[in-house]
């Protein structure tokens, strides 16, 4: 749980662009400039958690007993099917997060874009990378202050437009940026190898089709 409290995130955006702090987030008594600064803090913690910089992306296992689909929940950003898997045309099957409605509460699950198709086999481990969505409170405290500088710096740009001040948050939006994104790898134990593009972790794992002896040509050598 972050340390930083939204109505703390809101009075430092203010002061930043060199307007009064409030005491509350109410938009009758805090007037416009809240509501556009809390506009902002929104964004910018969605843009975090899309590219899931926010500790909210994670690797987990789906294995179904029938034959169906796979419900991945609510509150997904993004998903992607990790594993190797081939559809009846030796085609590689690619798995994207879908739902029925556009609602934010409506339930994802995977669809096989190969196949155009909602049903998985049974009795296979799916394995499907997930972003997920994270309240506020829920974000580590390094995360939050990574978010409140980039808000505060495009906050001063759309108020203010001072360019001077815009350098010096700039300076600090790249520092706290930087540390969050380290905190985010530290936490997932992540490492050069691990992470990357699909090719990169299968390169290094010497897995799929990359280890195909088909795909190799061997000499032979004789003597005499």
């Amino acid at each position: 749980m972050g340390m930083i409290s939204r109505l703390d995130a809101i009075n430092h955006m203010l002061l930043m662009a060199g307007e009064s702090m409030v005491d509350n987030l109410d938009v009758d008594t805090g007037g416009m400039d809240t509501e556009v600064c809390q506009g902002v803090l929104d964004r910018v913690l969605t843009d975090f958690q899309f590219r899931g910089l926010a500790n909210n992306k994670y690797i987990k296992k789906f294995r179904l007993t029938s034959d169906g689909k796979i419900f991945l929940g609510n509150g997904v950003l993004s998903a992607e099917l990790i594993s190797d898997h081939n559809s009846t045309d030796n085609y590689r099957i690619i798995g994207v997060a879908r739902s029925d409605t556009d609602t934010p509460s409506a339930i994802q699950y995977l669809f096989n874009v190969t196949d155009q198709s909602d049903r998985w086999k049974k009795d296979t481990d799916y394995h499907v990378e997930m972003v997920v969505k994270i309240e506020w409170k829920d974000l580590d405290s390094v995360i939050q202050r990574a978010i409140v500088a980039q808000a505060a710096r495009q906050y001063q740009l759309i108020m203010q437009g001072d360019v001077e001040a815009d350098k010096y948050l700039q300076e600090l939006e790249v520092m706290y940026t930087t540390r969050g994104r380290a905190a985010d790898v530290d936490d997932k134990r992540q490492t050069i190898f691990g992470s990357g593009t699909r090719r990169l972790r299968d390169i290094h794992r010497r897995a799929g089709s990359y280890n195909d002896p088909s795909r190799f040509r061997y000499w032979r050598t004789h003597n005499g």
